[in-house]
């Protein structure tokens, strides 16, 4: 598992990062948004 903190998530690339994210949390943490 990947500890992710997401920077900027109401952009383009901050949502799309978040839906990576939702889609695969056997994978990925977020720790900070």
């Amino acid at each position: 598992m990947k500890n992710i903190a997401i920077l900027g998530s109401t952009g383009s690339v901050g949502t799309q990062a978040f839906d990576v994210i939702r889609t695969n949390p056997e994978l990925y943490r977020v720790c900070a948004l």
